[in-house]
């Protein structure tokens, strides 16, 4: 036994004292290069470019095929996402570690080898005023102990890095119905955070920007542009299209004259990308409801008076169309943006549901009922209308020159009062008719003949019909006629009576509707706006059903003589395809930039996904979120699911994506 143990011993000897002579310069520099790669781009590849020559040109080699491979598998789609797992980070022992909360419409910026995020939408309605730094040398996350003022809670704020500076401007708090119960307010306080003192600078200037959110900054130079965003201007929801410079080193607030009038449509939301020092880029942008815009705008600052240049846009099945609420950054001569797949049904498509014509409707379109309002005070000489609809009365003529019983007296009223009057011409006809089927069917016990509802709601808003001749009065009901079987009837058409009065209201649309009503859906296409037959009416529908029930019974007969040991046992149901697993995910969009100052004609392209963008390990859909470019590699952090938007409760992520080429053996 110590004869054998003694000959271990000296194989292991041996064994390192061969590794102890190698060396790592032995290896070639394609073998060096490709273990680099293994290394987080930032401060660990930093030091190695530091230990000799040999090293500091594999590194810079490095870099350069980095670079060079992400704009390659941009163009290719041959990419691969890896998200950072908090619960495999060693802090050491016994060390706790500090993590960031989950957060939506925060800002985020890069400087050096650290990710720096502020503020942002929690959870419940309430926003963040920390700032937090992720290390992206070592991957962890670290809260800095900063002194001087801080900002206020907010979120939807720029900002931008600056030499040793973060510049922070603007934003908005939402409101929350939670603890504090914070209220909605939009800023403009201009921040300053110097990295090197982790001290926060409020500073403020007599010539600023109005209060805004949702607006986009870039630094050129010692200048930051910031563009458009959402404003309020006398109690109004605004959005803007100004431009405001900020002169960095004497912090001054100043406008730019343009030339001309053309200029970007007002929004926010957009992705503003710096194109060297006197250039930038505007794409997309959302102007408010069913206004979400694609298009792309140079604005060129080489000169005194500056200029906006509208950019066409090629292959726009390509893009991206959500460039509002989806992140984007710039990588070398590419525009990147993250956004949901272009299989997904998209949002904006359906307007706020109000009263439009239902399709075949006679007439001219409807009034707006809403339009010509007068201003808050101000009172509306309303004529006296009868149920019948018709004008009649001396009190007529004050609102105009309008005598009572000529056709013109209509087209004096208002269209809000001419609706009411259309209205009640209407519900005293469905009266009429219901005194008429109460008639009929005291007298005949017959009423196959009666239709519930006559009318339609465009004839809500249609011009009043000219004045019929008067009809014969209904003969009347005798009061004290003895019980028939007819008075379930009686009482089906009472009850049908006070539906008509409820559904003549101002907000008829909204109501629910009856099953013995016909429903007429303004929103179906005209092609297939026909009423829809019962199921019940269909001759061989009780012969299908017949049927069914016949091979039902003889499955579950079958079941039930077999013997057990014949019985199949049941199979597990299948997993859905990675296909249909993946139909929620983020997508990749990305447009060629390169010729917007090269030619004569400028213009950006988006460039052809494939497989609509989804790539491997795809994140799930997110809104909201921060994408910034590092070392050769992309950066997704935090985001809401839009689905739980209107929840009390949101689901927001503190989960951080990287975006980066496959490793390959060179």
């Amino acid at each position: 036994m110590d004869a054998s143990r003694h000959k271990v011993d000296g194989e292991n000897d041996n064994c390192g004292a061969t590794l102890a002579a190698v060396n790592l310069n032995v290896l070639p520099d394609e073998i060096l290069e490709f273990i680099f790669t293994y290394l987080p781009p930032y401060g660990d590849l930093e030091h190695c470019s530091l230990v000799c020559k040999r090293w500091h040109a594999i590194v810079k080699n490095l870099v350069r095929r980095s670079k060079l491979n992400l704009e390659k598998g941009l163009t290719d789609f041959r990419l691969r996402w890896e998200v950072f797992s908090q619960q495999t980070v060693n802090g050491g022992a016994g060390a706790p570690l500090s993590f960031i909360a989950g957060r939506f419409a925060h800002s985020a910026v890069r400087q050096g080898n650290s990710m720096y995020v502020f503020g942002g939408g929690s959870s419940s309605d309430t926003t963040f005023n920390d700032l937090w730094r992720f290390d992206l040398t070592h991957m962890r996350w670290a809260r800095p102990v900063a002194t001087g003022t801080y900002p206020s809670p907010k979120g939807s704020a720029s900002m931008v890095a600056w030499r040793d500076q973060l510049i922070l401007f603007g934003g908005w708090r939402y409101p929350s119905l939670h603890p504090p119960y914070q209220p909605w307010c939009l800023f403009d306080e201009l921040h300053y955070y110097d990295l090197g003192k982790n001290r926060w600078l409020l500073r403020s200037s007599l010539s600023s920007p109005p209060p805004m959110a949702g607006h986009s900054a870039t630094v050129h130079g010692d200048r930051m542009v910031v563009f458009g965003g959402y404003q309020i201007k006398d109690d109004f929801n605004v959005n803007s299209n100004d431009t405001w410079v900020l002169d960095l080193p004497e912090q001054r607030w100043w406008q730019p004259l343009f030339v001309g009038n053309t200029r970007p449509s007002p929004r926010y939301g957009q992705i503003q990308v710096e194109l060297g020092k006197n250039h930038l880029l505007i794409v997309g942008g959302c102007g408010g409801a069913n206004r979400v815009y694609t298009d792309a705008w140079l604005l060129d600052m080489t000169r005194d008076v500056w200029s906006w240049k509208s950019i066409a846009v090629r292959n726009k099945r390509f893009g991206a169309v959500h460039m509002w609420c989806n992140p984007g950054c710039k990588v070398n001569n590419y525009l990147v943006v993250v956004g949901p797949s272009p299989n997904m049904p998209q949002d904006f498509q359906m307007m706020k549901q109000s009263r439009v014509p239902v399709v075949g409707g006679r007439g001219p379109p409807p009034p707006n009922p809403l339009q010509n309002v007068p201003p808050r005070g101000y009172r509306i000489p309303v004529p006296d209308r009868r149920l019948g609809g018709g004008l009649g009365g001396p009190g007529q003529n004050r609102g105009g020159n309008i005598r009572p019983g000529v056709g013109g007296a209509a087209a004096a009223l208002g269209p809000q009062e001419q609706y009411l009057a259309n209205r009640r011409a209407i519900l005293n006809q469905h009266m009429q008719q219901a005194q008429q089927f109460l008639h009929n069917s005291n007298v005949n016990n017959n009423n196959n003949n009666y239709q519930p509802r006559s009318g339609r709601l465009s004839d809500l808003h249609a011009p009043p019909a000219p004045a019929a001749a008067a009809s014969p009065p209904s003969p009347p009901v005798r009061p004290n006629a003895p019980p028939s079987p007819a008075d379930g009837d009686v009482d089906a058409a009472q009850r049908l009576q006070r539906n008509l009065a409820l559904r003549c209201r101002d907000n008829e649309p909204r109501l629910p509707k009856r099953f013995d009503e016909l429903y007429e859906d303004p929103f179906r296409m005209a092609a297939f706006n026909v009423p829809t037959r019962s199921r019940s009416a269909s001759r061989d529908h009780n012969e299908r059903i017949r049927r069914m029930e016949e091979k039902m019974n003889a499955i579950r007969n079958s079941r039930r003589s077999a013997p057990a040991a014949a019985q199949v046992e049941p199979q597990p149901l299948r997993a859905p395809s990675p296909k249909r697993l993946r139909c929620n995910v983020q997508s990749l969009f990305v447009c060629d930039i390169s010729s917007i100052l090269d030619s004569s004609e400028p213009a950006l392209e988006w460039v052809e996904y494939k497989n609509f963008g989804v790539l491997k390990g795809a994140p799930d859909r997110l809104i909201l979120s921060s994408l910034i470019a590092g070392n050769g590699e992309l950066i997704l952090f935090g985001g809401v699911h839009k689905e739980t938007l209107t929840d009390i409760t949101h689901h927001v992520s503190n989960s951080i994506h990287f975006l980066s080429v496959p490793r390959d053996i060179i």
